[in-house]
């Protein structure tokens, strides 16, 4: 199949005719995210997403076959990072206290870096009749590493008897809501709202919930 027909090169592409554009699928998943986080999938159109990306009207389903495809995709490029994280804090030679504030330090940086995330996954966890299976295997990633780190650290008598799976529901709702609230409330089309401002650092603010909630001080240990 020609992708001529369906995929033209984009303006300041150096793609020639009758060769594929190099960078359309990236420009998609671009578009995709910017799109799909705002309206969700039911709310974004093919056209939308092609006309975003500067692409044929036919490219998501050269390059992705289907729009749900495409949707997919768009998920993975943001959730995999999360479950690579989440990996490799199960393999780190560190009591659990140390991988528990490393989790939080990095929440925070992947948000920062991934403005996105909430939306994905309120749309996904809290409006999606049916979650795909991206967040699905990202949510049993996540929860499922935190409450074995919680169990061991309960287990060693660094963390504090609790239900696991509660705690660590508990911990990732901290960065998560610590990185929306605080940009909403400084929000400059709300100013004549007056609403209260945070002046510490959320993630700081965290941290100290998590030293002070979950682990077990050393007057407690003795």
């Amino acid at each position: 199949m020609n992708e001529k027909l369906f995929d033209p090169p984009h303006p300041g592409s150096t793609a020639v005719a009758g060769e594929a554009s190099p960078d359309t699928a990236e420009r998609l998943l671009a578009a995709g995210r910017r799109l799909f986080a705002k309206a969700g999938f039911d709310g974004t159109s093919v056209r939308a997403l092609t006309a975003e990306a500067g692409a044929n009207l036919g490219a998501v389903t050269y390059h992705f076959e289907t729009k749900e495809a495409f949707y997919h995709a768009v998920l993975e490029e943001v959730l995999c990072p999360v479950r690579d994280r989440i990996g490799m804090l199960a393999q780190a030679p560190l009591s659990a206290p140390e991988r528990l504030e490393l989790f939080v330090r990095g929440m925070f940086q992947h948000l920062r870096e991934n403005s996105d995330l909430p939306r994905f996954m309120v749309q996904e966890i809290v409006l999606g009749d049916n979650p795909s299976p991206q967040i699905l295997k990202t949510v049993r990633a996540v929860v499922g590493t935190l409450s074995q780190i919680m169990r061991e650290g309960q287990d060693e008598g660094t963390i504090v008897a609790g239900d696991p799976v509660l705690m660590v529901l508990t911990l990732i709702s901290q960065p998560i809501y610590l990185s929306l609230m605080p940009t909403f409330l400084k929000r400059e089309d709300l100013r004549a709202a007056e609403l209260p401002l945070p002046q510490d650092s959320a993630e700081v603010h965290a941290l100290g919930f998590l030293r002070r909630a979950f682990f077990v001080s050393e007057e407690e240990s003795l």
